[in-house]
Order: structure tokens, then sequence, then C-alpha cells
């Protein structure tokens, strides 16, 4: 559940992104009178009975703030209806239609919120936050324990706002030293072998084998990479930049939401236009682009598009941030392998430069405060009922129904936390599988559980019903994954000098990388990024260089125990 974003939808994005955030500065100014729910008789300690048991009934609405996002229907989903039936918690999804920052901006200046939205951290959050809309949850803590114990105290600190509150419930957070991530290479299995199943390490092996497919399988893309994101974030510059030098990882190079947009050097951030990485990074994704070995549509397909292609194998070679999840790379794989077993999608250690130690290329990074988080408004009836759900929804027990369905589906008995596989698993048939939606709405992800019992039930598993994504994450993504829990917060507010400066930075970003793409020479390409470098002082860079690496210190005080800024 990644990103979809086509060049239609990046300037419409924009354009919302700009709305939702005036809308929130309007409220903003109605601040004075919060209009906070107080939570009521929340701060009882935690009474008896188990945490299923202390959910209360709720019917509740949920927008998901993303463009490429289209929830399926709740009821439909063995787990949602499961849940319904024992919980009785319902969920109503409300649905972005292409255009999440417009919608939320439309909800925001109608009065009519969700009760619940799933978003990035930063700086929306504060703004709803800042101008009372959202539920502080700290009243609720007590009464339910498990909560901090799953999610971990040190992680729901780093959430907390400016005033020291919790509004935040994160998704799939890391409580625990085992990290995560899905960004990945992936190939063609039977193109690989045809043309002779060559070594695919450095990136010149790679270019001699794009060159190849170039001239043997015309019809085939040599080489193709995930969807635009965020309106800046080239997946293919990314990717290749966290093979260009040790210990990078494409968030240092993006000036999307919740990235970094400087690369650490002696203790600070500094200008990614002085990074010889990057500069490695940007001339090699030009000739490649130059040289006809990726999609000339790289920067307009949807994701739609690249899981077309995927699908019908015509992609030989495949980089993306999130390749080896179940819609992208485990789609792809399981449909060509029900049409031919010798077919699929296998995933490979990340290419990198000669003389890169293949053990310090990163192309995912992971944030033990998760993906995004959801927030509670206002607008709520019942924020503790909805609440008590969630507290549920992240514990092993709901993980259990919202990961692996409801019992006696797919599995008849839990041991030691682990859903014991049953024959309807092993014999299953992996597209159909995929059709139930299995982990759909499950906004409440606990990393730690679900990787761990993963990684168990797949050991119990013959090697023909083991699970693709598993397999590719144990093997592959989780192991080249970063740490990057320390650059956490490190989007100022939109309207402050520094978020001005970013958001100026980041239309000059948009408007540098595609000319890099189209340089016609290498020479093109190291004279744009001079200019770059040149054009991006004047516009402050270093002015919000100084602001993020201050952010980034005040994060590692944070970590190690000290007192924040």
């Amino acid at each position: 559940m990644k990103v979809n974003i086509n060049g239609r939808l990046l300037s419409a994005g924009m354009l919302g992104t700009s709305l939702v955030l005036s809308a929130c500065s309007g409220v903003g100014e109605q601040a004075q009178k919060p209009q906070e729910t107080e939570p009521s008789q929340t701060t009882a300690p935690a009474e008896g009975g188990s945490i299923q048991s202390r959910v209360k009934p709720v019917d509740f609405s949920l927008y998901v703030n993303y463009d490429w996002y289209t929830a399926p229907a709740w009821a439909e989903r063995p787990h949602g209806k499961w849940i319904t039936e024992n919980l009785k918690v319902s969920l109503k999804p409300i649905q972005s239609n292409g255009a999440a920052a417009q919608k939320l901006n439309a909800m925001i200046v109608s009065g009519d919120l969700p009760d619940v939205v799933v978003l990035d951290r930063g700086k929306d959050v504060e703004r709803l936050q800042k101008a009372g809309k959202l539920v502080a949850l700290d009243p609720y803590l007590a009464k339910y324990p498990e909560f901090v114990k799953n999610v971990g105290e040190k992680n729901l600190n780093m959430l907390r706002s400016a005033d020291g509150k919790l509004y935040q419930i994160p998704n799939w957070y890391i409580n625990g030293g085992k990290g995560n991530g899905n960004a990945a290479y992936l190939i063609e299995r039977k193109i690989h072998k045809a043309l002779g199943s060559p070594k695919l390490e450095t990136w010149d092996d790679v270019e001699s084998y794009l060159k190849l497919v170039k001239e043997k399988h015309p019809d085939v893309i040599p080489l193709d990479f995930g969807e635009i994101r965020d309106g800046a974030d080239v997946q293919m510059l990314g990717m290749l930049y966290s093979g260009a030098a040790e210990d990078r990882t494409p968030a240092f190079l993006s000036p999307g939401s919740g990235q970094v947009f400087g690369v650490p050097k002696d203790g600070r951030l500094t200008s990614i236009y002085r990074d010889e990485a990057f500069r490695e990074a940007a001339l090699v994704s030009s000739r490649w682009f130059r040289q006809g070995l990726t999609s000339q549509d790289l920067f307009t397909q949807t994701r739609d598009q690249i899981l077309e292609k995927l699908k019908t194998g015509k992609i030989a070679v495949f980089g993306a941030y999130d390749a080896v999840v179940e819609g992208i790379g485990r789609e792809a794989n399981n449909l060509l392998k029900a049409k031919d077993p010798e077919d699929g999608y296998d995933v490979i250690w990340p290419i990198h430069k000669a003389g890169v130690s293949k053990d310090k290329v990163f192309p995912s990074g992971y944030n033990t405060l998760g993906w995004n988080v959801n927030v509670i408004t206002t607008k709520a009836k019942d924020p503790e009922a909805i609440f008590s759900y969630m507290n549920w929804a992240t514990s092993p027990e709901g993980q259990q129904i919202l990961f692996y369905g409801p019992p006696g589906l797919f599995y008849d008995k839990v041991e030691s936390g682990v859903p014991i596989p049953n024959e309807a698993y092993i014999k299953r048939d992996p597209k159909k599988y995929d059709e139930l939606k299995i982990g759909e709405f499950n906004w409440n992800g606990n990393t730690a559980y679900v990787d761990t019992t993963k990684g168990q039930r797949e050991k119990l598993l013959p090697e023909a019903a083991q699970d693709w994504t598993t397999q590719s994450q144990a093997n592959v993504s989780f192991k080249t994954s970063k740490d990057m829990t320390e650059f956490s917060n490190l989007d100022p507010v939109p309207n402050s000098e520094e978020g001005i400066i970013l958001q100026r930075l980041k239309d000059h970003y948009k408007q540098t990388v595609p000319k890099i793409f189209f340089a016609k020479s290498d020479d093109e390409v190291k004279a744009l990024i001079a200019e770059a470098d040149q054009e991006a002082a004047k516009l402050g860079y270093e002015k919000l260089l100084q602001w993020k690496t201050g952010q980034w210190q005040a994060n590692l005080k944070k970590l190690q125990g000290q007192a924040g800024k």
C-alpha cells in the first residue's frame, strides 16, 4: 500500500497541499477556542477482562489521506466481517477519489471531518492539533496500558506534540531492535535464465545486462522503477543513490514530506548538490535514460500501469521502494507463476557502484515510529471507543485477525502468538488468496509482532507454500534497510521561514531532476548540478539545513534519554 502519483495528480496534489494548508491556517486562527473533545472518566486504571472484551462497540468513519488509496468494502473482507460480528465495531471508509489533499481541505473547511484520519506525521498533524481539531490520547493510556506496552514509551514520546500531549497512533511502528523495509530490485526469472543468468551486482553488471535485454527482447523494458512520489521523489534516482556510496539511502535526497533532504556529514546536514554520491547517481540515471535502457514514461506512469507491465513479465529489472509488498512484486510473481511454474520475479541484493561494500547499501529506511499515523478528530462522538478498538487492533490479538484473517479460515489454532497454518493455507491458491485482501484496514500495524510471527509461520510451511513477500523481506529487504528514526520530524511548519524555503527548494528540485534525466551528455548533467547548487543557495538551502540539523541533534538527545532541545 504505497503511493501512486502520475504527472496529472502531481499538479493536483501540489494545489491541494496549498489549499489544505491554507485552510488549516484559517482554522488555526480559531485555536484560541479549542474544540477538543475532552475524554471523560478514562483515567481509571485498567479494568479486568481481556483486551478484546474492553473494546467498546462503535461505528466510525476513516479517511486515508493518500491519492492512490481506494478502500475496499469493510464488510466484504473476512476480517472486517469478523470484527463487526465479534466486537460490534464497523469502519466506514471515506474515499479520496485520487485527490486526497483537496478532499481533506474540503472536509476541514466544511467542518465535516471524519472520525479518524490516517496521514503522514508532521506538518498537517501539527496544524490540525493547533487548530483544536484532534483528541488528546493521554487520558486513555492508564485505562488501556497495553497500548504503551505495545508501541513503546520511547516511540510515544517522539510522537508528542509541542504541547506535550499525544495525538498520534502510529502505524507499523517498531518496538524492538529489528528493522524492516520493502525496497528492492526484482528480476524477471525466465528472461534472466534465457540470457544465461549473468551476475547482477554492480552498475556495470546491470548495464551490460540491460543492453542484452534490449537487444534480445525488444518488447521488454530492460529497467523500470516505481512511480514518482510526493510530487518530487523519483524512485530511479533514489534507488541508484543508495548504491552510489556507502551508508546512503533515498530519504537523504528527497525534499518530500517526512524525508531528510540533506546528507549527514560530521554532525550536520549538508547540501545534496555537493554530495559526490548524488552526482554519481544522477550521471548513471541520465545515461541509462538517454540510452533507452529504462522506461521513457518514468515521470508520468501510474502505479497501476507499472503493475500491469510487471504482471505480463514485460519488465526485466524492476526497482521500487516497495517492490516486495503484496500488491506489487508478490502479485506479479504469483500471477506469472500461476501461468508458468518457471516464471515469476526474484529479488536480488541491491545493485551498487563498483567498490561500494554491498553490506552498506540501503535502498530502504525504517523508522521505529512507523509509516504514518492515525488521529482521532473532535468530530468523533465516542473517541474512547475508537481508541479502545485501536488498542485492541495493534495488540497481538488484533493483529492476528487483521493480518492473518479470522480463525478457522487459514489457521485453527495459535501457539505462542503464531497462527498455525492449516491445510487451507498450505494448499491456497496465491492469486485467490490475494483477492481476499486480508491485511486491508490494518492501519494499526505492529511490525515487531507481524514480522516475528510471519517468519515463524514460514518455517512451518513446505517450500512450495511459503510466502514470496515474506521470503523476499527476510532474505533481502529487511537486511538492507537503514534505521532512520534519528531523522524524524524534520519537516518545518509550512508557513514558517524554513517551511517556505523548503517548498521553494522542493519546487526547484522538481524542475531540476527531469532536466538531469533528459540531459544529452554527462557534461550537461554536471553543469545542471552546479547550477542547481547555486540556485539552491540563493533560495536559502543553508538556513534550512541549519534548522534540520538542530532538529536532528535534538532527536539524538531524545533517543539517548537526554532532555530535548
